[in-house]
């Protein structure tokens, strides 16, 4: 009985290291984002970051920039292109996305 229970724990362990790093490798990838010029993407209801958000930068001001959506982040497509825009989270890292604009 006690070996089961510690075998039990183990795979737990594992499962749960598992879930963790493949969530923490998604999150390193740039989260995609399609908009046409005009178009805003609300960050903050998206459920990729946790608001409220901080200090949004845009790599191409030419392309999107950051943008004020219902008193929260968001991103607005300014012109063609690609660029990546990020902010700082409420809680954990910034969160970098990749806005393509046509």
């Amino acid at each position: 009985m006690r070996q089961r229970v510690l075998l039990a724990g183990i795979a737990l362990a594992f499962g749960v290291l598992f879930v963790t790093a493949h969530h923490a490798r998604a999150l390193d990838e740039p989260y995609p984002i399609r908009l046409r010029v005009g178009d805003t993407f609300d960050a903050c209801t998206s459920g990729q970051i946790v608001c409220p958000a901080r200090a949004p930068i845009c790599d191409d001001p030419k392309v999107a920039i950051p943008a004020d959506v219902n008193g929260g982040l968001g991103f607005q497509g300014v012109g063609p292109g690609t660029t990546l825009c990020s902010a700082a989270s409420a809680v954990g890292p910034r969160r970098i996305f990749r806005i393509t604009v046509r």
